[in-house]
């Protein structure tokens, strides 16, 4: 198990805010900016230049990715994928032009390990021109801040048990 005392938290929003849902990480991260988060984790507004916003990767303890994800589920529903679909090259996971699945290669060439990442997907209703999410994800948006804190967290509260 990674010492997760050891290294940044960090929680990283992904998306394209011109394109309504697809947006949905970078409104969480905004979300995420207005209120107080437990000691040692931060919040990066990454759009879709995930790989150049977080930078070095070597001292990410855990790193939480938010995003819109076309899972085929109804809009809004949130899902905590595992870095092993993601990181499926086959999988069509990401709605705008770089792939989760290059993050994923990239960063681990950097460094960062699997088992520090954790995605927090989020099914988009409308993907079209517009910087408003929709009812939908809206209305979920409390709950997917809640899942990402609780995910940058978890690790240490396990760690911390432990002792």
């Amino acid at each position: 198990m990674t010492d997760t005392k050891a290294g940044r938290v960090v929680i990283l929003g992904v998306g394209n805010l011109l394109l309504g849902d697809e947006g949905v990480g970078v409104h969480v991260a905004r979300r995420l900016a207005q209120v107080e988060l437990p000691e040692g984790v931060e919040v990066i507004e990454a759009g879709t230049m995930p790989t150049e916003a977080l930078g070095p990767v070597g001292d990410i303890a855990r790193l939480v990715i938010v995003d819109a994800v076309a899972a085929d589920g109804p809009p809004g529903a949130v899902y905590r994928l595992p870095v092993s679909v993601a990181a499926n090259t086959d999988a069509e996971l990401s709605l705008h032009e770089f792939t989760l699945a290059e993050a994923l290669a990239e960063w681990r060439l950097r460094g960062l390990e699997a088992d520090r990442i954790v995605i927090i997907g989020v099914q988009p209703h409308k993907v079209e021109w517009s910087t408003e999410l929709s009812p939908q994800v809206e209305a979920n948006l409390p709950k997917i801040v809640d899942t990402a804190i609780a995910e940058a967290i978890a690790e240490r509260t396990r760690t911390d048990d432990s002792q």
